[in-house]
């Protein structure tokens, strides 16, 4: 088991990247702490499940529509764990307006759950660590919209966009200490249930992403396998990002 004694934080697990990568983390010796908000019922399921294999993990509720909430969570996170070893940003926002449809109070709400809070989080999990003498990681989970706009997607896209130049902002100013900061920008990968047929035929591995593609990745990071990686955004998509002009003959 490769994060025995590791005390993590992620966030927004109660389905799909977020309960892949608890599951997987309490599966690799994690301890954790996750947050929800308005689906209790899906995080006390995730915990149930880590607690069924010896696992050891927290569920936390958290409003992070406000910088209150995101400081309550942490205080409540370092009381469950005693440290931060591990920060996994996952929790964020959807948002399918169009340009003249979106409206500025919806985009300053996805602002702040996407990119907002995981800088603030951050900011508070990175400070708890200098006075410990943790050398911790910071994995932010993006999106192949942050360097691939489409219709329709103008506010998620914006957002993740501005989070992948906080990940490598903050790698940047936090590799002096030790931390690492990396980020991972998901193809399409759906929620349970939910198909995305029409995104699959412009998928060169011929398939949606899972959780679990995700989740690997994720554990990678948090690893002394990646231990000389930092302010990375790696893509995890089937190749779907692959320029038209190579996957296709034109």
């Amino acid at each position: 088991m490769r994060l025995i004694g590791k005390k993590v934080i992620v966030t927004g697990a109660n389905r799909s990247i977020g309960k892949a990568i608890a599951l997987l983390f309490a599966k690799e010796g994690a301890e954790l702490v996750i947050s929800y908000r308005s689906d209790k019922k899906g995080a006390e399921e995730v915990i149930d499940c880590i607690k069924k294999t010896s696992g050891s993990a927290t569920a936390l509720y958290a409003d992070f529509s406000t910088y209150g909430g995101i400081e309550q969570f942490y205080k409540e996170s370092v009381q469950v764990l005693g440290q931060i070893d591990v920060l996994i940003n996952n929790a964020g926002g959807f948002n399918t307006q169009s340009f003249f449809e979106l409206k500025h109070q919806d985009f300053e709400k996805l602002l702040q759950v996407t990119l907002m809070t995981p800088f603030y989080l951050s900011q508070l999990v990175a400070k708890g660590m200098l006075e410990k003498q943790i050398r911790g990681n910071i994995i932010n989970i993006s999106s192949i919209s942050g360097a691939r706009p489409s219709m329709n997607r103008i506010a998620h896209a914006s957002a993740k966009a501005a989070l992948n130049m906080l990940t490598q902002s903050m790698a940047l100013e936090l590799a002096q200490h030790g931390i690492r900061v990396n980020a991972i920008a998901p193809g399409y990968t759906p929620y349970e249930n939910l198909e995305f047929d029409s995104a699959i035929k412009d998928i060169p591995l011929g398939r949606a992403g899972l959780p679990s593609d995700q989740a690997s990745t994720a554990l990678f990071l948090a690893t002394e396998e990646s231990s000389w990686m930092t302010g990375q955004i790696l893509t995890i998509d089937g190749g779907h990002s692959i320029p038209l002009s190579i996957t296709k003959n034109t």
